[in-house]
């Protein structure tokens, strides 16, 4: 078929359906009236046709709708979820300031109870699982600090300074296999020396086996060892165990300070003399 003729009849099929369309709406004008042979077989041709598209534009319309407002959800939500993390790690750094305020009013109020120069410093490095149980905190020879000085928190010893740089210092933690404090148990002055045992806990060793140590029992410095003060608490005896034929007995200590979650210490640059009631107080559990 030539393209003349078959533009042509797509024309003339458009001109009927434009005119028959036109027809159809044309009847909403006149008068009511029973439809003539003519009206009836157009409406019956194009109803159908006009009634399918009229149900796709409706479908199509509704799921454009509700894809504008999914999308308009989802966004929504992205939102929120952005909102509630930034909300969420707000309350975290404001709960980490609480307790970190808390923890050095602590520390300050029992730096006032000592009446000495003090360094306070901040932990930077825990090492106190490995075979060496040290921390590095940072304060160093430019601070005051020098080898040998206690170092405390406000619940009692945490080790002594080991060595020393400019900006930061090396401490030995009482844990640690080599440490060694000269101490006394609170009660009846039963004397011995303090090392490390494992991660969490110390020995009181050399202790004879006629001394009267009991669990619970305030572990303190004995101030004979020309490092730690007198007083100083040291930790609370867990187990006793005596064996009839050994010359000591086995004590086991947990320090006072908690040392695996140590954040602040304070270094003693001088020995202070301790009040009353830090030398005989009741250790905190």
């Amino acid at each position: 078929m030539p393209d003349w003729l078959r533009r042509v009849r797509l024309v003339a099929v458009v001109v009927i359906m434009g005119g028959a369309m036109l027809y159809v709406l044309s009847l909403n004008f006149r008068p009511p009236a029973q439809m003539d042979m003519l009206q009836r077989t157009v409406v019956e041709t194009l109803g159908p046709v006009l009634h399918a598209f009229r149900k796709a534009a409706q479908s199509m319309e509704r799921w454009v709708m509700g894809y504008v407002s999914l999308r308009h959800v989802q966004e929504e939500n992205e939102l929120l979820k952005k909102q509630r993390a930034f909300l969420e790690s707000e309350l975290v750094r404001y709960q980490e300031a609480f307790l970190e305020n808390q923890r050095l009013r602590r520390l300050l109020d029992f730096r006032d109870s000592l009446q000495v120069e003090t360094v306070a410093a901040e932990v930077v490095v825990q090492n106190a699982a490995g075979w060496s149980r040290t921390i590095i905190v940072n304060k160093g020879f430019r601070d005051g600090v020098q080898t040998d000085m206690p170092v405390v928190g406000d619940d009692g010893v945490v080790g002594y300074v080991l060595d020393v740089s400019e900006r930061y210092a090396r401490v030995l933690l009482l844990t640690d296999r080599d440490s060694a404090v000269d101490a006394l148990v609170q009660r009846n002055r039963a004397r011995g020396i303090l090392g490390g045992l494992d991660t969490d806990t110390c020995e009181l060793r050399y202790v004879r086996s006629n001394q009267d140590v009991r669990p619970g029992d305030l572990v303190v410095t004995s101030g004979k060892d020309g490092i730690f003060p007198e007083g100083l608490r040291l930790g609370l005896v867990k187990q006793v165990t005596k064996d009839p034929s050994a010359l000591f007995q086995q004590i086991v200590v947990v320090p006072t300070v908690q040392l695996s979650v140590l954040q602040e210490v304070l270094i003693l640059k001088s020995l202070p003399n301790f009040p009353v009631q830090w030398l005989e107080g009741t250790a905190k559990e």
